[in-house]
């Protein structure tokens, strides 16, 4: 159930709790096992990520982020959609490099986020 403090807490990660209930034919229940469901997913795209900016991998750091960008938009997890599309859109413009400060606020998004569905069960 989507207490008021969880809702407060997705708030505070960029996700709006109504909105998102609402795409998932208002069910509070559908739209938790997703959230759960998108950790599972995103480990491991996150990891890629982080290595091919420390590579500096042009093609997979847009190929991870082109990839977690979906994965978090699918559920309204802004704070890791906003940083993962800069990163995709810098990239496509050719302003390679530079994409520390981007992961780095993703990755702590993506850590908070984590640690809320941690808490759900």
């Amino acid at each position: 159930m989507l207490t008021l403090e969880i809702r407060s807490a997705l708030s505070e990660v960029g996700l709006d709790c109504t909105e998102m209930v609402e795409r998932f034919m208002d069910s509070e229940e559908m739209f938790l096992k997703y959230f759960k469901k998108f950790f599972a997913a995103a480990d491991s795209v996150v990891r890629e990520l982080s290595a091919a900016v420390e590579a500096g991998d042009n093609s997979a750091i847009e190929n991870r982020a082109h990839a977690l960008k979906g994965l978090s938009g699918n559920i309204g997890l802004n704070a890791v959609y906003n940083p993962a599309k800069k990163i995709v859109d810098d990239v496509r413009a050719g302003q390679c490099g530079g994409f520390e400060s981007d992961l780095s606020k993703l990755v702590a998004a993506y850590e908070r986020s984590k640690a809320i569905a941690e808490k759900l069960g």
